[in-house]
């Protein structure tokens, strides 16, 4: 026999199992790539990002290949939780010679950044440093992380905002997507018809 004083509380733990069933089922499903419309540049208005060893890089040049220009902080917690997912990601992608990656951390100086990537293990991920976050204000970055994949002529063709799903399926198909559109020579203006 069930006891009437415990039908209250029984029929009131099924709702909530139900209730955290019901909220947890969209914790299983792979999380939205959020992306922002780009801004097309109608110059390339210098953009310099310091590099290791002094260099200086004007990302306001043309890349001349697919450029993925990831904006992010060693103080920033979802910047932090997406790294190894960009260290497996580039691990793939950087043997193909029409990609680049430059993460370009905000930081204040390369002795924070170098000791955070030796401290988590993630060595070959190609860096620079933006410690005043000009350049990543001249791109429209507001909050971190924040990547952009310019095409090889320096035209910003995507924008996402937040830390992104590197290898998630969803992400490799757009990526590739972008990669096959530099990848593919231009066609002659004959087979288009032209003359």
């Amino acid at each position: 026999m069930i006891d009437k004083k415990r039908v209250p509380f029984l029929l009131g733990a099924v709702l909530v199992t139900a209730l955290l069933a019901f909220l947890a089922k969209d914790a299983l499903r792979e999380p939205p790539i959020v992306r922002a419309l780009p801004k097309a540049r109608e110059t390339l208005a210098p953009r310099p990002v310091s590099l290791p060893g002094g260099a200086i890089r004007d990302l306001g040049k043309p890349p001349g290949k697919l450029l993925v220009l990831h904006f992010w902080a060693t103080w920033c917690p979802p910047c932090v939780e997406e790294f190894p997912s960009l260290v497996r990601f580039w691990k793939e992608y950087g043997r193909n010679p029409n990609v680049e990656l430059l993460a370009v951390s905000v930081d204040e100086d390369w002795k924070t950044v170098d000791g955070w990537m030796k401290k988590v293990g993630a060595a070959g991920v190609p860096l620079a440093l933006d410690p005043k976050r000009a350049t990543a204000r001249a791109f429209g970055t507001e909050k971190f992380p924040e990547t952009y994949v310019l095409s090889s002529s320096g035209e910003v063709v995507e924008k996402f905002i937040g830390p992104i799903q590197w290898t998630s399926p969803a992400f490799r198909k757009e990526f590739d997507t972008l990669l096959r559109a530099v990848e593919a020579p231009a066609a002659p203006s004959e087979a288009r018809g032209g003359g």
